[in-house]
């Protein structure tokens, strides 16, 4: 068994590094920097404010005491860009997300939404608790981040409004999720990418295929959820 997951692990390491060469031969940098020079917002780093602190009943000590400490649990590249440390070209924000614009567009837009709060993967997200029948009146005290992907994909929708009103009369988009080992930040990130149709087909067709063992789509995260399932149908490859 350990034999076997350290040669999917291997191999999974091998077709990432292959599929990357192939995207910059298939994506010249030239056709990456046109998509770059459209249109977006200034590049600027600045503090963004977190999400206002939930008490803890059970727990005194269980909340952070000031908003500048926050952010240290973070340690990926999306926790600097909330601390101010990195700048970001910014299109929205929320009091619990940030959308700002990819540092290399794959499509004519291109946003990432992410949550405030550190959440790894899609891996680490909670669904609706499956009970018996005699444990159900119960069930709305339960803590999940269902709303929490909602809200990622009302922001996602909100952002083509403004940007691409076209493509989200047309559903010309893509919304999704990509699933670990395939994710680039672990923090969890949604791609909002318009017009679809204008996109190179391999991240079209490929990269951002929701459906693919590497992508799945908010809906189906939600579903899945809401079902008390766990958000994607795969298991994690580094967890026996």
């Amino acid at each position: 068994m350990l034999l076997s997951r350290l040669a999917f692990i291997s191999t999974s390491i091998m077709i990432m590094s292959s599929t990357s060469l192939c995207f910059q031969f298939l994506f010249p940098h030239h056709e990456i920097r046109s998509i770059q020079q459209k249109q977006q917002p200034p590049l600027i780093a600045s503090y963004h404010e977190p999400p206002p602190l939930q008490s803890d009943s059970n727990n005194e000590n269980s909340d952070l005491t000031k908003n500048d400490d926050y952010y240290t649990n973070n340690p990926s590249v999306f926790g600097r860009i909330l601390a101010g440390e990195i700048p970001s070209r910014t299109y929205l924000e929320s009091t619990e997300l940030l959308a700002f614009q990819d540092r290399l567009p794959k499509a004519p837009f291109h946003a990432l939404v992410i949550p405030k709060q550190f959440v790894k993967s899609v891996y680490s997200l909670r669904g609706n608790t499956r009970y018996s029948d005699g444990e159900r009146e119960n069930k709305s005290q339960d803590k999940n981040d269902i709303h929490l992907i909602q809200n990622m994909r009302q922001m996602g929708l909100d952002l083509l409004e403004q940007q691409q009103p076209e493509a989200l009369a047309t559903e010309d988009y893509i919304l999704c999720f990509h699933i670990p080992p395939f994710n680039s930040v672990d923090h969890l990130h949604l791609h909002v990418l318009a017009p679809a149709s204008e996109m190179n087909w391999v991240y079209r067709e490929i990269k951002y295929k929701c459906g693919a063992r590497w992508c799945t789509s908010d809906l189906e995260v939600i579903e899945r959820l809401m079902a008390g399932l766990p958000a994607v149908r795969y298991k994690h490859p580094f967890q026996c």
